[in-house]
């Protein structure tokens, strides 16, 4: 036990000396950080581009199921406004029609909303 007090023999002699061991430094815990997930809204529609004109080949249906094109909605000029209010606002009519509704263009990405904390 005089040599154990010695650090280079109570070192070497851990069992022989009853040395647990030299201390151990606590362990260092990283900052985690919770992810926030970052919400996205779906399209409003579906994804088309910039507005090229009416469509040649579109043709919708009337709420009377009658069958008619782009050109239908601006042909009865005392109607124009109130058959505009009624089936531009559908979107495929809004899409197909983009000339004639005042549809700039469709939305090319899905809107991101802000994430909420």
């Amino acid at each position: 036990s005089t040599y154990c007090a010695k650090s280079d023999v109570k070192a070497g002699c851990c069992t022989t000396c009853a040395t647990i061991s030299a201390p151990v430094a606590a362990p260092v815990v990283a900052p985690v950080t919770t992810p926030v997930a970052a919400p996205v809204a779906t399209p409003v529609a579906a994804p088309t581009g910039p507005c090229t004109g009416d469509s040649s080949t579109f043709t919708f249906s009337l709420n009377n199921a009658k069958t008619v094109e782009c050109s239908w909605l601006t042909q009865n000029s005392s109607k124009t406004d109130a058959r505009k209010s009624t089936y531009c606002a559908k979107s495929d009519v809004k899409a197909g029609c983009c000339t004639t509704c005042a549809t700039i263009s469709a939305p090319i990405a899905a809107p991101v909303a802000t994430p909420v904390a």
